[in-house]
């Protein structure tokens, strides 16, 4: 092995940053193997030029852009490819090495990095140890090279990767040169392997490897067989459904199976977090015509767009799930062309998917929401007082009992009726804050309309649109009552709602109370069979037999914020509301939950609108990550939490927490509880 490199090393670990990964395929320059396997001067190009579409707007072939149809042996190339990356945010190159038995192949633009340190870039390789195949006729598998286990093999194996390991381009975890391999279920006595590579990085003074395996199924655990972290690989493994069927001009001998991208990423995104480390990935695009003709496996729609919104879930996952230094985003890949699969620009596109790369980095590193303290909240208000209209009808100087806090934005439709039912409450004295969050619709009309009329003090706030967050934070600042309600401006209360609310507080001594739940569609019909209706229906009725603590960390059962009711203290002490799209009213309850016990009434006092409007339905993906943000949130403190009383209860929530598919938020201190 040669002495590792001085100079500054460019692999190591950055402080906060998220590093994405993309892998490389080197299969652009001939070799003697492929030559006859596959005839003379054979490369993953040979392929790529032959594909042709299987069905109508079917984008085939594949054409590179900028770089054109390159020969990897040219170092000019290499720079270009490097620099290209580099410029998009793209933090290093994880090169496929292929070694069976010793004998290594594609290694020509590797040992020629390797030796020449350019292009100066970050590096590691993934071992791709699996059988190389070809199929004939669609008949068996012809295996031309079989991948054979030893330990003797293990050691030449490890021998090989030593000064790839020393070298100051490579990337490092925690100060360990990061070594993936590709089916760790493979390795016979796979434990065997791990220490025998420890032990002689050990023995010629290199740190250990940081191993990680690269999963080819959601459930597989490669920490469990001795890697340190696992590495998600999409497309493979995904559950998203076949739609080859539904597309017009389909090949009639087509084996193949055609996806949607987007139900790829949700399929991705959407999985319950690891308890074990995870490196989350992506992949722009996927279509392997070129190498599997009408056996094809095809996403369709994979848009620039749509990848960047993926990416940037996966770049916020991982900052959210791994300590600093262990934060990584691989994506599949750089390269593969022949997959259909691939960062460097194309003629369709050309470089909106390394650009979307760029900006999704850029925007994930804004990091997640947190709640304002109530002196910010107040602040904010104060300053941004010159840039809001405010009106204010039939004011009094005494102040209410409760003060009805409104956003509104574009609910035209349904005002009318919200207010109707504010207004028909009985047994407290209000005042109601409506802050119209910059509609376009008539909204703000009906409700200055509906105040002209009013027995009770209104306040219509008129500002640009800022976000639910933000008007109801404003409007919490303006409240002038001991007891704030929230309200949506689409939904209803039954009349005597917030007296009841009100008592409940009283009798309970708590700062927060919320009813059950009735919800209702556009005409106010009640909601019979739905989907989304019948699951927070079950978990709303769990509310009779277990504690309230137990069933709101895996949904939020008041459903939205219009169902609170609560002391103005209590939003004095934890802070407003987060930036949060979907889940600002889950991530203020849960954190009420610190403060205050939680009363539930069971009289289904709030009638809950459910339409095509709601932004409950139409963001998903934002909404899982956004509850990521807040169970993070909630559990890095769980062993202080009040409803919590003893060690004894810690386990068993901690325990039920597991049997939820919540393991993975459990902080690593309290790990070993109730396991």
């Amino acid at each position: 092995m040669s002495a590792p490199e001085t100079g500054s090393p460019i692999g190591i670990d950055t402080d906060d940053a998220v590093r994405v990964i993309a892998f490389y395929l080197p299969q652009y320059h001939p070799i003697p193997e492929n030559d006859a396997w596959w005839g003379k001067d054979f490369t993953e190009w040979t392929n790529v030029v032959k594909a042709r579409s299987l069905f109508d707007g079917h984008w085939q072939p594949r054409q590179p852009g900028d770089l054109g149809y390159y020969d990897l042996r040219s170092p000019e190339v290499r720079a270009k490819q490097a620099a290209l990356a580099a410029a998009h945010g793209i933090h290093g190159f994880c090169y496929y090495w292929y070694w069976f038995n010793g004998r290594r192949v594609l290694e020509r633009p590797f040992n020629e990095m390797l030796a020449s340190g350019e292009p100066d870039y970050p590096f590691c390789v993934c071992w791709a140890n699996e059988n190389w195949t070809r199929r004939r006729d669609g008949l068996d598998r012809e295996i031309l090279l079989a991948q054979e286990y030893s330990v003797d093999d293990s050691r030449d194996l490890i021998d090989a990767l030593l000064p790839a390991f020393a070298d100051r381009r490579y990337i490092r975890v925690n100060g360990r040169p990061l070594f993936l391999v590709y089916r760790p279920f493979s390795i016979p006595d796979v434990g065997r392997y791990l220490d025998g590579w420890r032990e002689r990085c050990a023995a010629v003074g290199l740190p250990t490897p940081y191993f990680a395996g690269v999963k080819q199924q959601h459930l597989e655990n490669p920490v469990a067989i001795g890697f340190d972290a696992a590495v998600e690989f999409p497309p493979i493994g995904h559950h998203a459904r076949d739609i080859s069927r539904s597309l017009p001009g389909l090949a009639p001998n087509f084996e193949g199976a055609v996806h949607e991208y987007s139900e790829i990423a949700a399929d991705f995104l959407l999985q319950v977090r690891p308890s074990w480390r995870q490196f989350p990935g992506t992949t722009p695009m996927w279509d392997n015509t070129a190498r599997r003709r009408e056996r094809a496996s095809i996403l369709v729609n994979a848009e620039p767009e749509v990848f960047g919104v993926w990416l940037e879930h996966a770049i916020r996952n991982a900052r959210m799930r791994a300590p600093r230094g262990e934060r990584l985003v691989f994506i599949n890949a750089w390269n593969e062309w022949g997959e259909g699969n691939h960062l460097e620009p194309d003629r369709r596109y050309g470089h909106q998917f390394l650009e979307a790369v760029k900006d999704a980095t850029a925007s994930a590193d804004r990091g997640a929401p947190t709640r304002p303290s109530w002196s910010d909240v107040v602040a904010e208000t104060r300053r941004a007082s010159d840039t809001m209209s405010i009106e204010r009808f039939a004011f009094a100087e005494a102040a209410p009992d409760v003060s009805v806090v409104m956003p509104v934005y574009n609910h035209a439709k349904y005002i009318a009726r919200t207010l109707a039912s504010i207004g028909a409450q009985t047994g407290v004295s209000i005042e109601l804050i409506a802050i119209d969050d910059g509609s376009s619709d008539d909204s703000a009309d009906i409700v200055s309309g509906f105040a002209a009329r009013a027995t009770f003090p209104v306040t219509l706030i008129r500002q640009e649109n800022r976000g639910a967050h933000v008007a109801l934070n404003r409007g919490m600042a303006l409240a002038r009552a001991p007891t704030i309600a929230l309200a949506n401006s689409d939904d209803v209360f039954a009349p005597t709602r917030l007296n009841e609310l009100v008592d409940a507080l009283e009798e309970s001594g708590t700062s927060l109370a919320f009813s059950a739940t009735e919800f209702i569609d556009d005409d106010d019909r009640p909601i019979g069979i739905d989907p989304y209706v019948t699951t927070l229906r079950a978990q709303i009725a769990r509310l009779e037999r277990e504690a309230l603590l137990y069933v709101l960390m895996r949904v939020n059962v008041a459903v939205s914020t219009g169902n609170f009711v609560f002391r103005r203290a209590l939003v004095e002490s934890i802070g407003g509301f987060a930036a949060l799209r979907i889940c600002h009213d889950w991530d203020f309850l849960l954190a009420a939950t610190y403060e205050t016990a939680v009363k539930f009434v069971a009289r289904p006092l709030y009638r809950y609108r459910l339409h095509g409007g709601n932004t409950v339905t139409s963001g998903k993906l934002a909404g899982h990550y956004e509850s990521e943000v807040l169970l993070d949130r909630f559990f890095v403190r769980i062993d202080e939490h009040p409803a919590i009383a003893n060690p004894t209860e810690l386990r068993m929530f901690l325990r039920y927490a597991r049997t939820m598919g919540l393991e993975g938020f459990i902080p690593d201190r309290l790990r070993a509880l109730g396991a």
